[in-house]
């Protein structure tokens, strides 16, 4: 993916981005650790969930790699 574009926004709004990517991921992890907890999670759910936090982790990357 070309992130030319991403890195020519200011500096505050790249901060924005991935601070954002970094909250969807943490909300995510909660949300799948909580609902397994309590057993009210169908497996497509679990799926949907996990399917979403990996495509946030991988853009947080490609926009800002650790």
């Amino acid at each position: 993916m070309d992130t030319s574009y991403f890195e020519r926004l200011p500096e505050s709004i790249q901060k924005l981005v991935v601070d954002g990517l970094d909250a969807e991921v943490q909300a995510g992890l909660e949300k799948l650790d909580e609902a397994k907890k309590s057993g009210s999670l169908a497996a497509e759910q679990q799926t949907a969930i996990e399917g979403d936090i990996r495509r946030a982790a991988e853009l947080r990357n490609r926009f800002a790699p650790a």
